[in-house]
Formats: structure tokens, C-alpha cells, sequence
């Protein structure tokens, strides 16, 4: 993004439950899946402070500090990230969502379905062990043994690529051993490192009346989305003659394709297509495409995991929002999900069957 929104690796999770036979810690990995089982406290809410950093060979190229404050119990979650692009705001109040970019001066403001599924349904124990599961199919995973970081006991992970040549390659992970929350994390992909570490952790936070509220500055305006009548209907022909291609499309009859509309932005310098589709009545995921950006390829949140789809370097997030996001032939693309029953097997399965 970046990043103007960026949420948080909520996380809870016995990253451990799935880990190598192999352990340099006190505990087994067996040890520690019976540990993780006997703390499994869901939290309803916390307030985390995070920072990130990009690097590129020895240059930093992106820093981000970021607060986030979640109430799981009633569907609110609010983000607050201070990065080289200015300060962003993000607030899900369980029925909208309102963004605020510092660098646009803007804010605006969507519905947000089905938040409710999307922050009160998995556990983040079993979050965590889902991305594991998924990192395992790729990588080794080892336990490497017990450290504290920023004053937490952690659990240290690492994965170690099991080919050379992928999009990911080394990744750790220390885990709080009480929470079950990523404390901090360093990725590497081709000659990017990423380093996300948690400074303040707080399990019991007192929320009031002001905490899921936003603060403007004075004279910024909140839009509605649908309000700003920059949206038109198209079709997939007029698309092609937009982008001087065709687009990527969903050839699978289970999925109605049910509306075809694009967003021109003059301050963007593109224009957006947006594919909707829907599965027995219920809207399923929208489809959207416009010409690549020369920014890093980002949805905007961090714990986005970095994938391979289509044969492509891709970004896959379920932190706010589900999201699959890479770039074929000059166009970016955009998976966005709708239905929270979708599984990320489904949407990669998605993405690859497109034509």
C-alpha cells in the first residue's frame, strides 16, 4: 500500500501444530501443540503497535508504524499506520468501512458485508495453523526454540524453501506463548526482506465511546462510495478495447457473471473493470482489472502472504479483507471475496481456471 491501510497478522496460533519432527527447544513440537491446545483463549479484544520495514538489498524502501485496535466480540476493528506516504486510517465499525489517506486528503466510506463471519469466526489459533499448513506445502518448518522479544516469550519458527527459485524464500516466525499472536516475523522474497515486530501488546484493553471513531482533519469530506458517480456499467468488449486486450474472465458456469462496471480515476491515471459474480443469488467475488502501477504489488495490509498463482508472483490476504491480488499482461488483478465460505483452496482455484 504502501501502504495506507494496513491491519494486522491477528494471529493466534500453534504455528507449531504442523512443525518438522526436528526441535532445537526444550519442548517437542508435540509438547508444544498440547500447550497451545490447553491456552486456546479466543481474544475478544486487544490493541497492538506495530512497526515495519521493507528492505531492498541495503536500502529501506518502505516504513510503516502501525496501531490497530480490535473488538472481535462486536465486529470493530480500527487502524491507524504512519507510513512514507503520510498518515491512514482505517475504521470497520461492523457495518461500514471509512478509509482516510493523508497523501489524497480524502476519506471514504463502503458497506461492509459480511464483516461479522470475517472477524468472529476462525479462532486465531486456527488462523495461524492454516497458514502454516499452506507454508508447508512450500517450505521446512522447524522449531528453533524458545526467545523473548520485546519482552515476550515466544516460540521461534523458521521455514526454509524446499526448492530454490520460488517467490518466498526464508521465513521466521516468534509466537507468543501466551496469546498465540505473531510478535514478529521476517520474510524474504527475491531480493526483498520484510521485518514486521509487535512493541506493545495489550490482551485487556479498555475501549469507550471515542476508540472506534475516526478523527479528520478539519475540511475533509467523507464520501460515499456509491455516491461519487464515477462507477458506469461496460461490458467485457469495451473492456478489451480499453486495455487494447482482452481480460481474464471466469469460464466456470457454477459462477453468473452479474455485472460488468468500470471506475475511472483521472488521479490514478487508470481505469478500473469490475467483474461481479454471484452463485446461486449470493454475490460470490468480485473481478477487477486495471493497467499495472509501478508501485510494489500490495493489497495494503500487512500479514499479506507472498504466492505464486497463474505462474506469478501474487499477494494473498485474509487480514479485513480476502483478498488475491498479481499482475499478467501489462494488468493487475484483483480477487476480491464476498462470500466469507469461500476457502483460499477455492480462490486459487479460481484464479487459475481464468481465461
Amino acid at each position: 500500500m504502501r501502504k495506507w491501510l494496513i491491519g494486522v497478522i491477528t494471529a493466534g496460533v500453534c504455528l507449531v501444530s504442523a512443525c518438522s519432527a526436528e526441535s532445537g527447544g526444550a519442548y517437542s513440537p508435540d509438547q508444544i501443540v498440547a500447550n497451545a491446545v490447553e491456552k486456546e483463549d479466543q481474544l475478544d479484544r486487544y490493541y497492538m503497535k506495530m512497526e515495519m520495514d521493507v528492505q531492498k538489498g541495503d536500502d529501506t524502501i518502505d516504513r510503516s508504524t502501525m496501531e490497530q485496535w480490535s473488538d472481535v466480540a462486536n465486529n470493530r476493528i480500527k487502524v491507524i499506520a504512519d507510513t512514507e506516504g503520510g498518515a491512514v486510517q482505517s475504521l470497520n465499525d461492523g457495518k461500514t468501512t471509512m478509509f482516510y489517506s493523508e497523501e489524497q486528503g480524502e476519506a471514504f466510506t463502503i458497506d461492509s458485508p459480511g464483516t461479522e463471519q470475517m472477524l468472529s469466526g476462525e479462532s486465531q489459533r486456527e488462523q495461524l495453523q492454516q497458514m502454516l499448513q499452506e507454508t508447508r506445502k512450500t517450505h521446512d518448518v522447524e522449531l528453533i526454540g524458545e526467545e523473548e522479544v520485546n519482552g515476550f516469550g515466544t516460540y521461534h519458527i523458521k521455514a526454509v524453501p524446499k526448492e530454490d527459485g520460488g517467490f518466498r524464500g526464508n521465513e521466521e516466525y516468534w509466537i507468543s506463548d501466551k496469546h498465540w499472536i505473531i510478535i514478529k516475523m521476517v520474510a524474504h522474497s527475491e531480493d526483498l526482506k520484510t521485518e514486521y515486530t509487535v512493541t506493545e501488546l495489550d490482551v485487556d484493553p479498555s475501549f469507550d465511546d471515542r476508540t472506534f471513531t475516526m478523527d479528520l482533519p478539519q475540511g475533509v469530506e467523507v464520501k460515499e462510495m456509491d455516491d461519487l458517480g464515477l462507477t458506469e456499467e461496460t461490458s467485457l468488449e469495451e473492456a478489451e478495447e480499453i486495455y487494447g486486450q482482452p481480460v481474464l474472465k471466469v469460464k466456470d458456469e457454477a459462477y453468473e457473471l452479474t455485472a460488468v462496471d468500470r471506475f475511472s480515476s483521472k488521479e490514478l491515471k487508470r481505469t478500473e473493470v469490475n467483474q461481479s459474480y454471484s452463485k446461486d443469488g449470493y454475490g460470490q467475488f468480485t473481478l477487477t482489472s486495471f493497467e499495472a502501477p509501478e508501485d510494489n504489488l500490495s493489497a495494503g495490509f500487512s500479514g499479506e502472504e507472498i504466492v505464486e498463482v497463474r505462474g506469478m508472483k501474487g499477494v494473498f490476504t485474509e487480514d479485513v479483507i480476502t483478498n488475491l491480488l498479481w499482475e499478467e499482461g501489462g494488468l493487475r488483478y484483483s480477487l476480491l471475496v464476498e462470500d466469507p465460505e469461500l476457502t483460499k483452496e477455492e480462490i486459487f482455484a479460481i484464479a487459475e481456471a481464468l481465461e
